[in-house]
């Protein structure tokens, strides 16, 4: 799973993991998490999602961390959003108001560039990634956000054994494991998907949960 995966993925449109649309989810959860107006939401790993655009409607401000260029032009194209460039650290950043988007390596992401993130939003992040970069990912994640940051995390559970990731599946034991006990995880929702994912039965799989986690420190 290095970048140049991800950013082929992007070159070729193989980006069968982009919703089409706001992730239905933010409206049924959005209101267990305490998000204060204009707070910062981060968003790693964040593609050229529409959830970017959903918080920003909503007067929050929006950092979101991307390796692929190619998707955070095509984000402001679609959105018909002038960008302005430049470079901060080790990251190329467009912005647009209340957006921010830093292209390049996630695991370049430091205290400074997170110091002011309150709530961090996970769609499509932590299932994007193998076991061992799970694990660096959530050290990041700990040794670099601020004090009561809370975590809108959203995975999927499946077995493995009937497909290959990515999206990998993450169970709940695997969350606890990389979050406790520094944070506490909260299960908000559970259910079975896959009636909603053709291509995941004509990849072999009987069962897909998809669960969301409420994390706080």
């Amino acid at each position: 799973m290095e970048l140049d995966f991800w950013k082929q993925r992007w070159e070729q449109n193989q980006i069968a993991f982009h919703l089409p649309e706001v992730n239905p989810y933010i409206d049924k959860f959005w209101h267990s998490f305490d998000a204060k107006p204009h707070s910062l939401i981060f968003i790693p790993l964040c593609g050229k999602t529409l959830d970017i655009a959903w918080f920003a409607s909503k007067e929050f401000s929006v950092l979101g961390v991307e390796c692929s260029e190619k998707a955070i032009n095509d984000f402001f194209q679609e959105q018909k959003l002038k960008i302005q460039k430049n470079q901060f650290k080790q990251f190329n950043v467009y912005h647009n108001s209340n957006i921010n988007l830093l292209q390049g390596d996630f695991f370049k992401l430091d205290k400074e560039i997170l110091e002011d993130v309150s709530i961090v939003y996970d769609r499509a992040s932590l299932i994007a990634l193998p076991e061992v970069m799970r694990r660096e990912y959530v050290e990041l994640l700990k040794n670099t956000l601020p004090d009561e940051t809370q975590i809108f995390l959203i995975t999927l559970e499946y077995n493995q054994s009937q497909m290959s990731g990515p999206p990998f599946s993450v169970k709940r034991d695997e969350i606890n494991r990389l979050f406790q006990p520094e944070f506490k995880v909260e299960l908000l929702h559970e259910s079975d998907v896959l009636d909603g994912h053709q291509k995941f039965k004509e990849r072999g799989l009987t069962s897909l949960i998809e669960c969301i986690y409420k994390i706080t420190q």
